[in-house]
């Protein structure tokens, strides 16, 4: 009678042991509930179509002013380095409770990239974008903690060219506009056990904007251009 009564309460408790194990991983995976974050990270775009944008960046690949004299002359200012910058975001994403490791959200992305010639900063191109998308996010392994990440909505468009006019003095040349936006993504959660920060979280995306963008002289130009972003994330 001890025996078997000892017997029944090993297996309780090994029950009761494993059922906490599994509580405390099922609710230690990221995707289980809602996640909050901020982000930073570096971004590299490519400029693909658009009139004005292509114009632009041919002075640039050539070494040559944005300026233009009136003989239709323009100096030359040294090589450009490729667009690079930085990238911040703000979003959430919450758990779809009827599919397994799904979830659904929104997030606001802004990048800052530009670039200066060799001969100095009299002259700079800057090259800034956000996006404020709705999407969704997947960890199609339950064994790991890999997730997968698509979202679109809105993208805006907004640049600067810096030069020096023929009388000396800085000039500027802004060009503004919005569009669709379209993001993929890869990355890894890491579960932190923290007070503060639940997870952090490393991805990599590629961002592809179709902005329409009013210039003088040609009315809306249609650009295209992409981003590869390198982002890490503190999830709240």
């Amino acid at each position: 009678m001890k025996l078997s009564t000892a017997k029944i309460t090993l297996n309780l408790a090994l029950i009761c042991f494993t059922f906490n194990s599994y509580s405390q991983e099922k609710t230690s995976k990221p995707y289980n509930k809602t996640q909050v974050f901020v982000s930073i990270g570096v971004s590299k775009p490519t400029l693909s179509e658009g009139e004005e944008l292509l114009r632009s960046k041919k002075l640039r690949d050539q070494h040559l002013s944005y300026f233009e004299n009136s003989s239709g002359d323009r100096k030359n200012v040294g090589s450009y380095a490729d667009l690079f910058g930085w990238n911040i975001g703000l979003g959430f994403y919450k758990p779809i409770r009827s599919v397994e490791r799904l979830m659904w959200g929104s997030e606001i992305n802004l990048s800052l990239t530009g670039s200066t010639p060799s001969d100095g900063n009299e002259e700079a191109y800057y090259f800034n974008y956000i996006s404020f998308n709705f999407g969704l996010k997947y960890y199609p392994l339950p064994t790991t903690n890999l997730f997968l990440k698509g979202n679109f909505g809105i993208g805006n468009v907004m640049t600067k060219n810096r030069f020096i006019n023929e009388e000396g003095g800085q000039n500027f040349q802004h060009f503004f506009g919005l569009g669709l936006n379209g993001t993929a993504a890869i990355g890894y959660s890491f579960p932190l056990k923290t007070k503060i920060l639940s997870a952090i979280e490393a991805s990599a995306e590629y961002k592809l904007s179709n902005p329409r963008v009013e210039v003088n002289g040609i009315g809306n130009d249609n650009w295209q251009h992409s981003s590869l972003d390198f982002r890490l994330a503190f999830i709240f």
